[in-house]
């Protein structure tokens, strides 16, 4: 299936519809497209508010980094589940579904330029919606391309977040640890006062 503007346009209006040919085609080289395309629009959307124009590349970069290492988690747990190795089915599920939280990230940030009242309003539905349409949008794709359940799926996603947690959590620990912050450095773990505070 080829990207072109109508399955960007049906990515917004209708992705019930296209959600499912995206998952049989699994094509991993559209769906770097719509990776960087969805950064893009992002990073667009992030200047218009922050208003420095010098930050995109940044956003971009970050962004495509931090969606292929969730895809790369994601496809670990996937495969361990299901028994199945499909990184381009993943690919797909957390770009493509994704595509309509990006363009309405940069609607909502343009209308703040107009309105912050109507934005706002607007923005809390569109943003509610496209949140649960990029959500139920990876698990459907997951599902056709895993061919799995959706609580299958859903404990899958529940233990990468929960493993990148502990992960960030196990990092900051150690670095507490060597820095001090929890037992002082100088090898005393009570030291008492000589003299009384009053």
């Amino acid at each position: 299936m080829p990207l072109t503007l109508e399955t960007l346009k049906e990515l917004v209006l209708a992705p019930h519809v296209v959600l499912p040919r995206v998952a049989k085609a699994r094509n991993s080289g559209e769906a770097v497209v719509i990776l960087t395309l969805n950064w893009i629009i992002l990073s667009v959307a992030f200047t218009v508010i922050i208003k420095n124009p010098a930050i995109i590349p940044a956003v971009i970069v970050a962004g495509i980094i931090v969606t292929l290492a969730a895809s790369f988690f994601l496809h670990l747990a996937l495969t361990i589940i299901s028994g199945k190795k499909d990184f381009s089915g993943v690919l797909v599920a957390v770009t493509y579904p994704f595509f309509g939280l990006a363009f309405s990230s940069l609607l909502i940030s343009l209308l703040f330029l107009w309105s912050e009242l109507f934005a706002m309003l607007l923005g809390s539905l569109l943003l509610t919606l496209y949140s649960l349409v990029a959500i139920t949008g990876a698990y459907r794709v997951i599902k056709e391309t895993h061919k799995l359940d959706v609580i299958t799926i859903w404990i899958a996603m529940a233990l990468v977040i929960l493993s990148i947690f502990m992960g960030i959590y196990l990092v900051a620990a150690i670095y507490g640890l060597k820095s001090g912050v929890f037992i002082p450095l100088s090898g005393k773990l009570i030291s008492p006062q000589a003299t009384f505070p009053y």
